[in-house]
């Protein structure tokens, strides 16, 4: 009889969590493809915005946002920060689609007609609000999926649990990026917009409240029932968080090998995809100028994303973690992208083969698809186990700033690389021949990385079989 309680209590927590990862990824995917849209063809003005909006908006932001989540955390409980975050976000979402962007030619007016307002001001005006959006819809799911929910999670869930868990519930979050796909579709169809991309986006945050309120009621009865007691012979109780500073966070990954080595892993990652992701992009618009046509293509490569991901959450992803060394499952995304990635970039530095857009736009999709299946599957997965080894202190604080500070760094690191090239070279394209170069070989020290990461996880296992 007992075990048969404890099974259903696994079963309703894995589905309450199942769901929670369907949700938050499904939002995700839809204010990824609308804040791209906006950047790199609407008030962005293209791709090579992006990298601007990375370090002055998303990468000051992580930091403000890590800042913010440790004062929280530090005075309340998950829970009650989780739900605080997502009205936040969606908030603005809502004053952004309602308030903001209707009006900004009407603002930009204003401006130009007060003699007091420094010039630029109205030309930038569309820029600063392009670049808030892009900020926010980049930090979702930082604070409210990587660093809340799994933080979370991770404070009930045994490493050999995880094992069995965290695969198939990887197919959650590919499920919800599976669902952007048609809701996008549908927001950017001429039927419910209209043929304006100002309707679209207004659908697409209506869209969002929506699934943010479904996504807060499943948090909390996921929380009822991890603070249920649970009948064994120890009632389980909540572990006990002491209040550090960001710096003393900071001291802690620094003396930490392991710890050190997950950051780099985390850093490298993101700049090896990033540096290709800004070239991807500035490829796409030549082929869908028009923001409603560029959303929804965002929407389909969101689609195919979220059905490879499915795949590897369901079949590769469990057969690796069960079958092989924690190595072998880490390794596969810095692999991925060094192929993907370097397919992509060999196309675009051949002289005939450059000039055929299409090819481009193919290999370039499938290198966005690829690597990100990888990524939100066998790498996050493989992170979030790896996370379980450590004491609980390390837990709590190596997720703080591994996934709060060290994966915006890493995107503002290849931001600030692709500014400067892009600058150097004179455009986006101009640039790629040493975009390419850098990014596969920032992804080679990523494989070599984890690597060393893989044997230092064998020693924390042995130590605590």
């Amino acid at each position: 009889m007992l075990k048969i309680l404890k099974d259903r209590t696994s079963n309703v927590l894995f589905f309450l969590m199942f769901g929670i990862l369907c949700l938050l990824n499904a939002n995700y995917a839809i204010l990824r493809s609308a804040r791209n849209a906006l950047t790199v063809t609407d008030l962005g003005g293209g791709a090579g915005s992006i990298p601007w909006y990375e370090l002055c908006g998303t990468m000051p932001g992580a930091v403000l946002m890590t800042l913010g989540l440790t004062w929280l955390l530090n005075r309340m409980s998950i829970l009650r920060v989780f739900f605080i975050v997502l009205a936040a976000f969606v908030g603005f979402f809502l004053v952004f689609a309602i308030g903001i962007y209707p009006y900004l030619p009407a603002w930009k007016g204003v401006l130009q007609a007060c003699a007091w307002m420094p010039k630029g001001m109205a030309t930038l005006l569309p820029q600063i609000a392009s670049l808030l959006f892009f900020t926010m819809a980049e930090l979702w799911k930082v604070a409210l999926l990587t660093v809340l929910f799994w933080g979370f999670v991770n404070q009930y869930i045994s490493f050999e649990r995880a094992k069995s868990f965290y695969a198939p519930l990887m197919l959650g979050g590919s499920l919800g990026t599976v669902l952007a796909g048609p809701l996008i579709s549908l927001c950017t169809s001429d039927f419910f917009s209209g043929g304006l991309w100002s309707q679209s986006l207004l659908l697409i945050v209506l869209v969002i409240t929506f699934i943010s309120v479904l996504t807060a009621w499943l948090f909390s009865l996921l929380a009822k029932h991890f603070a249920a007691p649970v009948p064994s012979a120890a009632p389980q109780e909540e572990p006990k968080r002491e209040k550090l500073s960001v710096w003393e966070s900071l001291l802690i990954c620094l003396r930490s090998p392991f710890l050190m080595l997950l950051a780099w892993v985390t850093i490298a990652d993101y700049i090896a995809y990033a540096l290709g992701e800004v070239i991807f992009f500035d490829v796409l618009k030549q082929q869908f100028p028009d923001p409603r046509d560029y959303c929804n293509f965002m929407g389909q490569l969101s689609l195919w994303n979220g059905i490879l991901t499915a795949f590897s959450a369901f079949f590769i992803t469990p057969y690796l973690l069960k079958r092989c060394r924690w190595i072998v499952a880490s390794l596969v995304t810095p692999v991925c992208i060094l192929v993907t990635e370097g397919a992509f970039f060999i196309a675009l530095w051949h002289p005939t083969l450059s000039t055929q857009v299409g090819l481009l736009v193919a290999l370039g999709s499938l290198f966005f698809c690829l690597a990100r299946a990888a990524k939100y599957t066998l790498f996050d997965t493989s992170k979030e186990i790896s996370f379980l080894l450590l004491e609980p202190l390390e837990k709590m604080q190596g997720k703080l700033v591994i996934d709060g500070m060290c994966s915006r760094l890493g995107r503002g690191g290849g931001s600030l690389v692709s500014l400067t090239l892009i600058q150097l070279f004179g455009g986006v394209l101009a640039s790629a021949p040493f975009a390419g170069a850098l990014a596969l070989l920032i992804a080679t020290t990523c494989v070599l990385a984890t690597s060393r990461l893989g044997h230092l996880v064998e020693e924390r296992r042995k130590q605590q079989a």
